[in-house]
């Protein structure tokens, strides 16, 4: 028997709520569920747009996942919508075929003004934020047009659950290094992640990002959106994986004339990225760390991602510039041996390309390294040889 369909995913125009903080809230509510809420300082409320694009790019996903039709209240942006209809779902459902179609509408529906002045781009420390920083913001002879004026901060869920805290003390970390440069560091928080229940921070990053420049259309007429890789790397994601991998070709359809979105600094591979930062002034304030607690002072210098900038810094002669002020030298040492073996085993684009970078300078893996990763990817591969075995297979119905 079928299943009735779920209801439609009925929104209110979004409307404009200034608290006692002077925080200005961009709030639209959601028939039977939470608000949809953005907030920026009061201060930067002029950069905020008058549209609910924002929100038709927040809540896409969510309906899609739950198979419900998504009515936005307030007017959206006649390409962008055309784009949420068409080109978007196929390109979703390719990485997620659970997700269904569903028709997207609006109360009203106009085509774009004309794009305002200011660049953007999202700026967490890492090292692909730096390279798009780098590229458009300090490297002279970059067009007027295309020159970074504003940093962008984002709460929408790469924090983890309840990572107020985390993002606080992530943006304080960060915010000298904006002053230094005479760029306003603009913060937008969000209550989005929890509209993404059962949808993981990696394979949504792209709308919830988008949604959140799509907010600031009023001062905003381009964004720019740190590659994750190569071109080499540019692909389509694995069923259910990272769809920021997918990012120059996602970030174009969720534009429109009044807002370009780009894939930036895939020219340069991870490592070029990371050994640009090398002698910089800047290269104090990198933070590639995936450890959740607020209190750390440094890049814990054991995760994954501290370990693979880790050791193409010292592969490259370069590690001691970034000792003790950026990372610590002892916990990264007693990790070395292990990560070496995930990463030989490991079919992920940055690590082969470390793996390959490694081997042209000649460094010494230790002699039960290889054969280590060898079974550990033969195991892996029967894993899942079994689990797609177990997918083939039909239990019998009586």
């Amino acid at each position: 028997m079928a299943l009735d369909p779920l209801p439609p995913l009925l929104t209110a125009a979004p409307r404009r709520i200034r608290d006692g903080s002077g925080e200005v809230r961009v709030s639209a509510d959601i028939e039977g569920a939470d608000p949809l809420w953005f907030s920026v300082a009061g201060e930067h409320e002029a950069i905020l747009g008058d549209r609910a694009d924002h929100v038709a790019v927040a809540l896409l996903l969510p309906a899609m996942r739950y198979g419900r039709d998504l009515h936005v209240g307030g007017t959206v942006t006649d390409s962008l919508l055309h784009r949420l209809n068409h080109d978007l779902q196929p390109l979703v459902r390719s990485v997620h075929p659970g997700y269904r179609r569903v028709a997207v509408t609006s109360d009203d529906v106009l085509p774009a003004g004309s794009a305002p002045a200011g660049v953007v781009t999202g700026f967490s420390g890492g090292v692909d934020s730096f390279a798009t920083l780098m590229e458009y913001a300090l490297r002279p002879g970059v067009p007027s047009g295309m020159r970074i004026t504003h940093l962008l901060n984002n709460n929408v869920g790469a924090h983890g659950d309840g990572g107020g805290a985390l993002w606080e003390t992530r943006y304080r970390a960060l915010a000298p290094l904006a002053a230094d440069l005479g760029l306003p560091f603009l913060r937008v928080d969000s209550n989005i992640a929890v509209h993404y229940p059962h949808m993981g921070f990696m394979e949504t990053a792209t709308f919830r990002n988008a949604a959140a420049v799509h907010l600031l259309n009023g001062g905003v007429g381009r964004s720019y959106h740190a590659s994750e890789g190569a071109y080499r790397n540019v692909r389509m994601p694995p069923l259910h994986g990272d769809i920021g991998l997918a990012g120059a070709m996602t970030f174009p359809l969720l534009s429109t004339p009044a807002l370009t979105l780009e894939s930036t600094g895939s020219g340069l591979s991870r490592i070029e990225r990371t050994l640009a930062l090398a002698g910089t002034p800047h290269a104090r304030y990198l933070d590639v760390c995936i450890d959740p607690d607020p209190a750390r002072t440094t890049n814990c210098s054991r995760c994954w991602k501290c370990m693979r900038t880790m050791l193409t810094l010292e592969v490259a002669g370069r590690l001691e510039e970034f000792v003790p002020h950026v990372f610590r030298r002892e916990p990264y040492l007693a990790q070395r041996a292990r990560y070496y073996v995930e990463l030989l085993a490991s079919e992920e684009p940055n690590d082969v390309e470390l793996v390959e970078f490694a081997d042209a300078k000649g460094w010494r893996w230790g002699s039960a390294t290889r054969p280590r990763a060898a079974l550990r990817r033969a195991a892996r591969a029967t894993r899942t040889a079994a689990s797609s075995l177990r997918g083939r297979v039909r239990p019998d119905v009586a």
